[in-house]
C-alpha cells in the first residue's frame, strides 16, 4: 500500500510592497536621488518648500509632505525631482495610482532617473508585474553594477508566472553579487516551481551556506530533496528546518510522510504525534496513521483509527475500502462484506475493492456470492491462475462438479506447476470428481 500523501513542493513568495526609497529595509531599497534638484537655482525662493517636504519625508510624515510639493510643482512643473518626491510621498500613503502618475512624470522629464524607474516598478508590482519587470530592467540598465534591480525584475517576472525569464534575471543578479542570499533563495524557489529540483537544490544549498539560520532556505532545500525522491536527505533537512520552526505542524506531517516512504514507520508515527500535539487529529492525520498501521499489520489499531477517520469523513471511499480489508484480517467477514459492498456499489469499476470483496465472500464461505463477484471481476481484468483455483473450490463446494473440473483444469493449464501444493490439490480433486461423474481422467492442456 502506497502512502496517499503527496509531498508539497510549493514555496510562498515573500511580499514586496513599495517603500520610501531612503528606508533601510531588509530588501536594501535603493537610495533616492540627491536632495538638491539639478534644476533648482541657488537662492531659489521655492527651495524652502522642497526642504520642508524633505523634512516631513525624513519623519515619515508623508501626508504633510504632499502640500509643499504640490505648491512647488504648481510653480515649477518641469522639475523631475519634485515629481519623484511627490510620488515618493504618495507611495508612503499607499495612494498607488497617484504615486504611479508622479513617477511616470519624473521619468518623462528625466529618463535616466534610476530611482524613479525602481519605485515605479514597486508600485506596479501587484497590479501589473510584467510592466513592473520592465521598469526594473530600465533601472538595471542605468545601474549596471547593482544587483538589486535585477533581483526585483526576477521577482516581478516570477509573480507574472514567467519562471524562465525570472531565472535569467536572478542569475544576472548573482553574476554581480554571488553571495546574495535572497537571489540564491529566489532562484531556488523559481527552479523548484519550474520542476528543476536538482537546480533548486544547488541554490538552496548556497542560501543555507550564506544564512544557516534561515528557516525558509532550510525548508526549500528539504522540498528540493523530496521532489527528487531523496527521502533520507529530505527527512534530515526537514529535521533541521523544524529545529528553527518547531511549531510548523504541516512540515511535521510532511516529514512523517517522507519517513513512511523510507519504511521507517515508528519514526513516522512519532513525527505524526508531533504534528498533532495539542490538537484534534485531522482526517489526513488519521489516514496516515491508518496507513502506517496497515504497513505494520497492526489490524486492531488500524480498525480503531479508520473508524475514527470515518466519523469525520464518512463518504471517503478509500477509508471504507481500507477498513474492509482490515475487517478481513480480523476475520469479521460480514462487516468486511458490508463495507466493501458499499465501495463497489459506489464504483463498479474499482477492481481492487471487488477483489477484496471476492476474498471476503470466499472466507465467509458464501461460495455462490464469491462466484458472482468473480464473474464481475473477470469483466475488469483477466483472471489469474489463483482466481481459477478459488472458482474451482466454489463450484466444488456447491456440487457443480462439471464446472469445478473445468476450473481445476484451467488452473492447472495456467499455473504450469508454479504452486506445488495447489497443483497437487487441483489434480487430485479433478481426478476424484471425474471418477464420480464416470469420466475418464483428462490431462490438463499445457
Amino acid at each position: 500500500m502506497v502512502s496517499c500523501f503527496p509531498v508539497a513542493i510549493f514555496l510562498a513568495m515573500p511580499a514586496i510592497s513599495p517603500v520610501p526609497l531612503h528606508s533601510q529595509s531588509q530588501r536594501k531599497s535603493p537610495a533616492k536621488p540627491a536632495a538638491q534638484s539639478p534644476s533648482q537655482p541657488k537662492e531659489d525662493p521655492l527651495a524652502p518648500l522642497l526642504q520642508q517636504a524633505k523634512d516631513f519625508i525624513d519623519k515619515n510624515d508623508f501626508a504633510a509632505a504632499v502640500e509643499p510639493l504640490q505648491k512647488y510643482i504648481a510653480e515649477r512643473a518641469d522639475d523631475p525631482f519634485a515629481h519623484f518626491q511627490l510620488g515618493y510621498a504618495y507611495a508612503g500613503l499607499k495612494r498607488w495610482e497617484e504615486a504611479k502618475a508622479e513617477f511616470f512624470r519624473a521619468i518623462a522629464l528625466d529618463p535616466k532617473m534610476a530611482p524613479a524607474h525602481l519605485n515605479l516598478g514597486l508600485v506596479l508590482m501587484d497590479s501589473n508585474p510584467a510592466q513592473a519587470a520592465e521598469s526594473f530592467r530600465h533601472a538595471a540598465d542605468l545601474q549596471p553594477t547593482e544587483s538589486r534591480p535585477r533581483y526585483l525584475a526576477g521577482y516581478a517576472l516570477e509573480h507574472a508566472g514567467k519562471f524562465a525569464e525570472a531565472g535569467e534575471q536572478y542569475r544576472a543578479a548573482l553574476a554581480i553579487s554571488p553571495r546574495d542570499y535572497e537571489c540564491h533563495f529566489a532562484l531556488g524557489r523559481v527552479l523548484l516551481r519550474a520542476n528543476d529540483a536538482a537546480g533548486a537544490e544547488e541554490h538552496f544549498r548556497e542560501a543555507v551556506a550564506i544564512r544557516s539560520n534561515s528557516a525558509p532556505a532550510r525548508l526549500g532545500l528539504a522540498n528540493a530533496f523530496l521532489a527528487q525522491k531523496k527521502y533520507e536527505a529530505g527527512v534530515d533537512a526537514l529535521a533541521e528546518y523544524l529545529k528553527l520552526n518547531p511549531g510548523d505542524r504541516a512540515e511535521h506531517f510532511e516529514r512523517a510522510s517522507a519517513l513512511m516512504d523510507l519504511d521507517r514507520f515508528d519514526d513516522a508515527l512519532a513525527e505524526l504525534d508531533r504534528s498533532e500535539a495539542g490538537s484534534t487529529p485531522s482526517v489526513d492525520g488519521l489516514k496516515m496513521r491508518s496507513d502506517i498501521y496497515l504497513h505494520q499489520n497492526k489490524w486492531k489499531e488500524a480498525s480503531v483509527t479508520l473508524t475514527e477517520a470515518l466519523r469525520q469523513s464518512p463518504r471517503d471511499q478509500q477509508l471504507i475500502a481500507w477498513l474492509g480489508h482490515v475487517e478481513i484480517e480480523l476475520h469479521d467477514y460480514p462487516t468486511a462484506i458490508n463495507l466493501l459492498g458499499k465501495v463497489v456499489a459506489n464504483d463498479p469499476q474499482d477492481a481492487d475493492a471487488l477483489r477484496e470483496l471476492v476474498n471476503a465472500f470466499f472466507l465467509n464461505e458464501d461460495y455462490a456470492a464469491t462466484i458472482g463477484a468473480m464473474d464481475r471481476l473477470a469483466k475488469l481484468e483477466t483472471p489469474k491462475p489463483a482466481s481459477w483455483f478459488v472458482r474451482a473450490i466454489c463450484y466444488d463446494k456447491l456440487s457443480r462438479k462439471a464446472e469445478a473440473i473445468e476450473a481445476y483444469q484451467k488452473f492447472l493449464e495456467l499455473d504450469n506447476g508454479q504452486n506445488e501444493t495447489q497443483d497437487f490439490q487441483a489434480r487430485r480433486r479433478a481426478y476424484t470428481l471425474q471418477s464420480e461423474l464416470g469420466q475418464s481422467p483428462k490431462k490438463p492442456k499445457r
